[in-house]
């Protein structure tokens, strides 16, 4: 591999090639913990839901044709029998002529096709008296009314949310089959770094919170990626490539730092002597220029640069997609969308991109975006309010939209994925 850098769009690429070669792995999961994972295989319903018609109120069960006729003047009497409960497991056909009292969510009985609710009922001498005529159906939740046998619930490559587990244990699937998270190891690279919790706030031998450890972490873990190990590693050929050798058991790493062409740049050799293969080296991307990716295995690599805003742009922009990838997540692929800035940023140089900074909001059918270009103001503040990346090149013309990557967390009401 060369050292010539490659575009955005080919890097991804390159990374999902690799992760089509190494597929997530499977775990088999009861639904009270398969939560914020992904389905590895499309799910139906076992079974309708309910199973059996269902009152839908506390009152009478019956059979409407029984009603025909009524009215005040000449009211239906009906012999009232029994009772039904949602926790009844069985009932007896409803005889001709009568009514059973039911509670909501009962099944209801052969024999009955409609309920009437108690405050629309009369009760006189323990008969009920009904002076209108029902309507078949009325007041009951019909067999398959929640959900039909057969019907999809999930497909493979979508999350298991709330409402999805919920429907597949309804309807008969309490255990399911799901992509297992990706173990990933967040390792900033520096000697003037501390681990956060060996730091006061101003650290007697001047050094300085590993920020990039709980901004990378952090990015991973809203990503479905609920344990990651972050650490501190001394910047030192021998340390980086020691403790990249130990974390076999990975399925991606991310370092912060070391990516440049300098002296004390040892990264790039530290991983080729940890045995991995570089997958690109570089991209022609501001900011980020200096990262690459590699592999060992099926363990991927991604070397971001130590500059917390690149660390921000480049999750959001290589490693985050990959992250998903690697959850199995296929619906929808992660991707950008198109906004329409409301001031064209500067271009990027011929052949290169370069992501801005923006707030939304939505306009219509478009999104509008606000590029966030005041250099005067600290750099923490946009990656604080940024809502996405425009992604900008040197091909544009004012008025053009742009394709821009979501910042998921600041949504704020828009669904972008």
């Amino acid at each position: 591999m060369n050292d010539q850098r490659i575009s955005r769009d080919l890097a991804l690429e390159h990374i999902r090639h690799h992760l089509q070669a190494h597929p997530p792995q499977t775990q088999a999961v009861h639904v009270t913990g398969a939560l914020a994972l992904v389905c590895a295989r499309d799910l139906f319903a076992a079974h309708s839901s309910p199973v059996m018609p269902k009152s839908t109120v506390d009152g009478f069960a019956l059979d409407s044709q029984t009603t025909r006729g009524a009215s005040p003047e000449v009211p239906v009497h009906l012999e009232i029998t029994g009772e039904i409960r949602p926790s009844s497991t069985s009932t007896t056909p409803l005889p001709p002529g009568k009514a059973v009292v039911m509670l909501t969510g009962g099944q209801i009985p052969a024999g009955a096709d409609c309920a009437v609710a108690s405050e629309d009922a009369e009760v006189v001498d323990g008969r009920l008296v009904l002076t209108h005529e029902l309507q078949p159906g009325l007041h009951v939740c019909p067999a398959g009314c929640d959900i039909k046998a057969g019907s999809r619930i999930v497909r493979r490559g979508e999350d298991f949310t709330p409402a999805v587990l919920a429907a597949l244990a309804v309807s008969g699937i309490l255990k399911t089959e799901a992509y297992k998270t990706p173990k990933t190891s967040v390792l900033a690279i520096g000697n003037e770094l501390a681990a956060l919790d060996a730091l006061d706030a101003l650290d007697e031998n001047g050094r300085m919170p590993a920020d990039n450890l709980l901004l990378a972490a952090g990015l991973l873990r809203l990503r479905g990626v609920d344990q990651v190990l972050g650490e501190v590693c001394a910047n030192g050929l021998e340390h980086i490539a020691g403790r990249l050798r130990e974390l076999t058991d990975c399925d991606c790493i991310v370092t912060t730092g070391g990516t440049g062409p300098g002296q004390r740049d040892f990264i790039l050799r530290a991983a080729t002597l940890a045995g991995f293969t570089p997958l690109f080296n570089g991209v022609a991307l501001t900011p980020g220029k200096s990262c690459f990716a590699a592999v060992r295995g099926r363990t991927i690599l991604f070397a971001l640069p130590g500059t917390p805003w690149a660390v921000f742009a480049l999750m959001h922009a290589l490693v985050l997609p990959a992250v998903c990838w690697m959850r199995g997540r296929t619906l929808p692929v992660p991707s950008p969308v198109l906004a329409r800035p409301l001031v064209m940023p500067p271009l990027a140089q011929p052949g290169w991109e370069k992501l801005v900074p923006c707030t939304i909001a939505p306009h219509g059918s478009e999104l509008h975006a606000t590029p966030l270009l005041d250099r005067t103001r600290e750099t923490r503040r946009d990656m604080i309010e940024a809502q996405g990346l425009l992604i900008v090149s040197g091909l544009k013309e004012p008025g053009d939209l742009l394709p821009m990557i979501p910042i998921w967390e600041h949504r704020r009401g828009h669904r972008f994925d």
